[in-house]
């Protein structure tokens, strides 16, 4: 099944790929703070963010990545990429049972960031 579509706009990360998409095969959604749920997309943060580091971090990342998404878009640009989303914010309204996203899209910030924590997802809404 896959997962939402994602607009990345953390360029700093591995993943990132013009037009604002994400090549990782899956990506891990978290709260920020460890035993303390998230209550606003400030507290969020995407934990696949790999940071753009050279060779040694590039070859880190490697084992994430939706290979047919991205060889497409890398040839024919324009498409899309799904990759599978696990949030474990179960204080989000699109959290679902089994760590799953169910929004049809998610927005994922950061721009500059050099680690996990300066990432945002967007998409948080608060259950009421």
């Amino acid at each position: 099944m896959p997962g939402p579509k994602v607009k990345c706009k953390v360029n700093t990360c591995n993943h990132w790929m013009n037009g604002d998409l994400c090549s990782a095969g899956n990506i891990d959604i978290m709260h920020e703070e460890e035993g303390k749920m998230a209550q606003n997309p400030e507290q969020t943060q995407c934990k696949t963010f790999y940071a753009r580091r050279g060779l040694a971090n590039l070859l880190g990342s490697l084992d994430n990545v939706n290979w047919s998404g991205f060889l497409s878009n890398t040839f024919l640009p324009g498409g899309e990429l799904y990759p599978s989303v696990t949030c474990i914010v179960n204080t989000c309204t699109y959290w679902a049972e089994g760590n799953h996203c169910k929004a049809e899209k998610i927005d994922v910030v950061g721009v500059n960031a050099d680690e996990s924590q300066d990432t945002n997802c967007y998409t948080f809404k608060r259950k009421s």
